[in-house]
């Protein structure tokens, strides 16, 4: 008796482990690499695959379709020429995991679906991102893609997407009343993917229970059904599809989307929230029998960057339809080419915001207007001479004007000044200032060097002195670095202090930028960290960019520069050419990286030249920091330091002191 109940567990036993073990794959034909191109995967299997529309490397929109349950890369969609031309569009189509003469997937999942999905599109060499669309089933590894590789999508589609009626924060009651919608065969035959996944096999194969409703109309729509025997239904699209066995295609897919996920789809962050372009769609058919539409309507609320389209009259199998197909596609495209002309629109306007208008054209008789050399690169520098003839003065003295002026800038020069000191003065535009031509890529060497040239072209002589007033004198500190062998002597009036010299302590150069208006350091640091940008920055209207008067001048200066610097015709000639290519470009200059350090120049004067560099600090001046004025000079004691009291920015400006650097600087 034991005997025959032994015998009977046993059989019992072979008999159940014989039907819930789902058999090996059907091997697939050895020619199968004539039936369909496949690409190995880093695993060892291989997916086949199906490329249609414009050539990859010059399609503006790549999609890949994901098949629904059952189906393959041959799925029967209303691809027409004109779509492909009309939006530039390269598809691929691939058998997925099992399916076709893809290899099956031992341990396939979600998530497994998803990187097959990107390793796909990297052998292919496709590029950085892609458009997936995935349909009923197969739209599971499209939530798989917004999960684990958003930032490989350029957009994604879900058409009438299956509901995991277990995902953790969908509402109990909007599950269960979704479920119950279904006929019982289908409750039970998706439960036990979810409960037992061992066993659908044999729920599949056995002969008690049917595991799916019988009755095709209680699942699909009378337009679903004349679909489905016109697309989906040829015996050669199944043979194809299910080549390998139904195990390792359908019921595989099965468990995968209907297992536990690691993740929620509410859960889901929007890929394109930032300045990535695209866009994710989800298409839901109001007669669908198989997809609750009130689901659909949660996620959508809880995901509002998802766009919902709500087709009428249709089912389950509206991605067979020419007309929605071409819909499903225009709307991924449209939002993109939308999306193309905002960017284009405000591209163009941030274009022609930046980028700087051209230089206004000087008049013809612009010789007749200034004098002017030409100098070897083509361009003309203006310039104007007074005081002793050249070839008898004994002191040859060249002004750089500072930001907003010209040669003509208004200074106390008198007839007994330059009887006194024999002086010959060379006044001249700098690079785009009044009739001089501007400089593409001006640097504070390149208006060293015109200074240079322009000595030369003169014939002035081997040796001048150079003085420079406010930002007009980092070409003095040019001049020292770059041709000291031509300086009889310099003299830096109240120079600019750029806040990135590398060897002043930042401590010094902080505090000293702190004690300008928010206004003036952000128009610094725009010249500075965003140089092609200062146009905008100086033209727009929104940020403060300029500064109040009172803010970087004393009272005196208000004066001095009413009466010298702010005369019409003085800023009208100076700036004739527009503002960009003169002071803009001259901030930029002053303002931008130098080659090196005013801490590290050499004296030139140090041997037998004769010869000395001169510094004048106004001890009221709103602008220059007195605190970095008196590092530079500490750390070259070779600089005679002027400090003015009672003097601010505009001392150049004023009789006495106009007079006692000039002196200065004919005392050597």
């Amino acid at each position: 008796m034991m005997l025959f109940l032994v015998a009977a567990v046993g059989l019992i036993a072979y008999y159940v482990y014989k039907s819930i073990k789902p058999p090996p794959p059907i091997p697939l034909p050895e020619n199968v690499s004539e039936i369909s191109p496949r690409i190995k995967l880093n695993d060892g299997r291989y997916l086949a695959y199906r490329e249609l529309g414009f050539p990859k490397d010059k399609a503006k929109n790549k999609i890949i379709i994901l098949h629904g349950f059952g189906s393959s890369k041959l799925v029967d969609l209303k691809i027409t020429q004109e779509m492909i031309d009309e939006f530039e569009i390269y598809f691929l189509l691939f058998d997925r995991a099992g399916y076709g003469e893809s290899d099956p997937h031992p341990s396939r999942t979600l998530k497994t679906d998803t990187y097959d999905i990107e390793e796909l599109a990297d052998k292919l060499q496709i590029g950085p991102k892609f458009h997936v669309l995935g349909m009923s089933l197969g739209a599971y590894p499209v939530y798989g893609c917004l999960k684990y590789i958003p930032h490989r999508l350029s957009g994604a589609t879900l058409v009438v997407p299956l509901l995991n009626f277990w995902w953790s924060r969908l509402p109990l009651n909007l599950s269960i009343s979704a479920f119950k919608k279904l006929p019982i065969q289908n409750q039970w035959t998706l439960g036990v993917p979810h409960y037992f996944p061992w066993l659908l096999y044999w729920w599949m194969t056995q002969k008690w229970f049917s595991p799916f409703s019988q009755n095709p109309r209680e699942t699909m729509t009378e337009r679903d059904i004349e679909l489905a025997d016109k697309h989906t239904k040829h015996a050669y699209i199944k043979e194809s599809a299910l080549r390998q066995g139904e195990y390792v295609s359908m019921q595989r897919d099965i468990i995968a989307g209907y297992e536990n996920w690691e993740f929620d789809p509410t859960e889901l962050s929007n890929p394109f929230s930032d300045a990535n372009k695209g866009s994710v769609h989800i298409w839901c058919a109001l007669e669908d029998k198989q997809i609750s539409h009130e689901v659909l309507l949660y996620l959508c609320d809880k995901l509002p960057w998802i766009k919902l389209h709500e087709v009428l009259e249709a089912g389950h199998l509206i991605i067979h339809e020419k007309q929605h197909f071409e819909d499903i596609i225009k709307a991924a495209w449209q939002i993109m080419v939308l999306l193309l002309v905002i960017v284009g629109l405000i591209s163009y306007y941030v274009y022609k915001s930046i980028i700087p208008p051209p230089p206004i054209p000087l008049p013809e008789n612009v010789s007749e207007i200034s004098p002017r050399i030409k100098l070897n690169d083509g361009r003309h520098l203006a310039y104007k001479e007074l005081g002793f003839p050249k070839d008898k003065a004994k002191n040859k003295i060249i002004i750089v004007h500072g930001n907003g002026n010209s040669k003509d800038v208004d200074l106390y020069i008198t007839q007994e000044m330059i009887d006194e000191f024999k002086i010959y003065f060379l006044f001249f535009d700098r690079a785009g200032y009044g009739e001089s031509d501007p400089n593409p890529t001006r640097t504070l060497r390149s208006d060293t060097y015109d200074i240079e040239e322009l000595a030369d072209k003169l014939q002035i002589g081997p040796k001048f002195h150079v003085i420079g007033m406010s930002l007009g004198a980092y070409p003095v500190y040019g001049c020292l670095k770059y041709i000291p062998h031509r300086l009889s002597g310099a003299s830096l009036v109240v120079p600019l202090v750029n806040f990135w010299w590398s060897r002043v302590p930042q401590n010094l150069l902080n505090a000293a930028m702190k004690k300008l208006p928010i206004g003036f350091q952000l128009t610094l640091r725009v010249a500075h960290y965003f140089p092609w940008l200062l146009y905008w920055w100086m033209t727009q209207k929104w940020f403060p960019n300029s500064r109040n008067p009172k803010d970087t001048m004393t009272e005196r200066d208000l004066e001095l520069a009413e009466k010298h610097t702010n005369h019409s015709y003085i800023k009208e000639s100076a700036l004739r050419q527009g503002d960009y290519v003169s002071t803009q470009r001259d901030i930029i200059a002053g303002y931008g990286n130098w080659e090196f350090d005013p801490t590290e120049l050499s004296n030139p004067f140090s041997d037998s030249n004769k010869g000395s560099v001169h510094m004048w600090c106004a001890l009221e001046d709103k602008q220059i920091s007195l605190d970095v004025l008196l590092y530079i000079c500490d750390m070259l004691p070779w600089i005679k330091l002027h400090e003015v009291p009672d003097g601010g920015h505009y001392i150049i400006h004023e009789k006495r002191h106009f007079e006692a650097i000039i002196k200065a600087a004919c005392s050597e």
